[in-house]
């Protein structure tokens, strides 16, 4: 196996990890997608337990990505468990479309978020949102180029608050008595032409997606203390608060509004918010969403800037990329080339098309990692395991079964997206073929 280089430093203790995966999870999804998912389920019931099992699927992930994390400590995640067990041109191909639009997309879409809540909390209309989102991604890039330190200080700050906020809303919000019990009360209704379970399987495409994050803190293993025990805490932890928060946080938009007003309203937070805190309500939701969105960008910077660095030491043409700064220890170029290319996103402006696009490609990353389980026990099976999966071989089956089932799903009802999706994926053969020529072939 590929070893990485031995010069990152290791200043990431468990709750640092826990709070770059919360801090990443926990973005803008949770103000928006509950109205979604009301579209689908319009009982209140079963909105809960759709955001139950999503959690529930996710600590799937969970179990498996710990067994992968620990037994392959090394940086980049993904990249690293799709390498060892396909092959150099597969982890190619994820780090590729993670640089080319997943991560920096990412980045981008939720900048964008930021940029709009701060020119309304500041009053800054002379000023364009694509100029305030530019700034906000090299601001939070810059702070990261000093180091990981001052990164993780920004990151445990914010999640932080974030969770505290959150907790403080729900808490009120329960107590205020302007909502009504009879809200929770089920409805008879007639599904139009779906069953129960279709309809859930529906909802469950934005709640997973709300949920997307969870296994970031293993993009950074080699900055990791103690990664034998703190990434499958920090993975485990992760996805109980976050369950609990998203299960909780949908309690009170339910408690203060009936399902049917939810459905139709895209700002579902900002109507719970001036229900509870009458005309200063949306400044407050402006300060917790332009938390929420700041503390979700650097944790991508962080984790994303690791599998560009992961990708380039592996590929002659990116090598340039893959270069330690010898005072920070940090991968500063990988830094600066996904927050470049971010900003070339933002400028664009169809990013948020884009990230639709390659859903196909994220679920069959999932799949392929989880099943590399099966190939990596079998390849090498006296790799020191530290953690191994609870219930294998059923745990990874069920979830490999998931995720494939998500990709069926998005390729049947988004066939035009999904094969754009997979373009993009496959406009990394050339550049990967390229690259292993010029470098002399695989090693």
């Amino acid at each position: 196996m590929n070893n990485q280089a031995k010069n990152l430093k290791r200043l990431l203790g468990r709750w640092d990890s826990v709070a770059i995966s919360i801090g990443i999870v926990i973005g803008v999804g949770i103000f928006r997608v509950p109205a979604e998912v009301a579209k689908f389920l319009t009982t209140p019931g079963l909105i809960i337990l759709s955001w139950l099992v999503g959690g529930l699927i996710c600590l799937l992930g969970v179990l498996c990505y710990s067994e992968l994390s620990t037994s392959l400590p090394q940086t980049g995640g993904n990249y690293v468990y799709l390498r060892e067990s396909y092959g150099r041109g597969v982890g190619f191909l994820f780090g590729w479309t993670e640089l080319l639009v997943i991560r920096t997309g990412s980045i981008a879409a939720v900048a964008f978020v930021s940029a709009q809540y701060l020119q309304s909390l500041l009053g800054l209309n002379k000023i364009p949102v694509k100029l305030i989102a530019t700034s906000v991604v090299f601001i939070l890039s810059f702070i990261n180029m000093w180091g990981l330190r001052p990164g993780k200080i920004f990151q445990n700050s914010s999640t932080l608050a974030k969770i505290l906020a959150l907790a403080g809303i729900i808490l009120f919000g329960l107590l205020s008595k302007k909502g009504s019990i009879l809200n929770f009360s089920s409805q008879e209704v007639v599904w139009p032409d779906k069953g129960i379970l279709s309809l859930l399987a529906l909802a469950l495409i934005p709640i997973l997606w709300t949920y997307g994050g969870w296994h970031e803190s293993t993009f950074v293993t080699e900055e990791t203390k103690d990664y034998r025990r703190s990434l499958p805490f920090s993975l485990i932890t992760t996805i109980f608060i976050v369950t609990s928060i998203y299960t909780a946080i949908n309690l009170v938009y339910i408690y203060l509004v009936p399902v049917r007003e939810i459905a139709n309203s895209e700002l579902i937070a900002s109507n719970v918010m001036q229900i509870l805190y009458g005309a200063k309500g949306r400044k407050i939701l402006e300060i917790l969403v332009v938390i929420s969105s700041l503390g979700c960008i650097n944790g991508m910077i962080i984790t994303g800037s690791r599998v560009t660095y992961a990708m380039a030491k592996d590929n002659p043409v990116f090598r340039y990329l893959g270069e330690i700064n010898p005072r920070h220890s940090i991968p500063i170029r990988s830094i600066l080339i996904n927050a470049i290319w971010a900003t070339v996103l933002i400028i664009w402006g169809t990013f948020n098309q884009l990230l639709f696009f390659t859903g196909v490609v994220t679920w069959l990353f999932f799949t392929l990692a989880v099943a590399g389980i099966f190939i990596l026990r079998y390849k090498y099976p006296q790799l020191e395991r530290p953690f191994k999966v609870t219930g294998y071989p059923v745990v990874p089956a069920v979830f490999i079964l998931i995720c494939a089932a998500l990709v069926i799903n998005t390729l049947l009802c988004y066939p035009k997206e999904s094969l754009f999706g997979l373009c993009l994926l496959i406009s990394g053969v050339p550049v990967f073929i390229f690259s292993q020529r010029k470098g002399g072939g695989l090693k």
